[in-house]
């Protein structure tokens, strides 16, 4: 499980197990996974995304 996002490689690894679970039938651990996955890639994208 992925618990902090801090680099590319990171985001990378993140986005491709959310992908994962979306694809199968979820158990609670793997919602739960998931939520924690796009709070900590959504922080990223704030952090190291901008466009301005």
């Amino acid at each position: 499980m992925i618990y902090d996002i801090v680099t590319e490689d990171d985001y990378r690894d993140a986005l491709n197990r959310f992908l994962q679970i979306c694809e199968a039938p979820k158990s609670e651990d793997e919602v739960k996974e998931m939520f924690l996955l796009m709070t900590l890639m959504e922080k990223y994208e704030r952090e190291n995304c901008s466009f301005s």
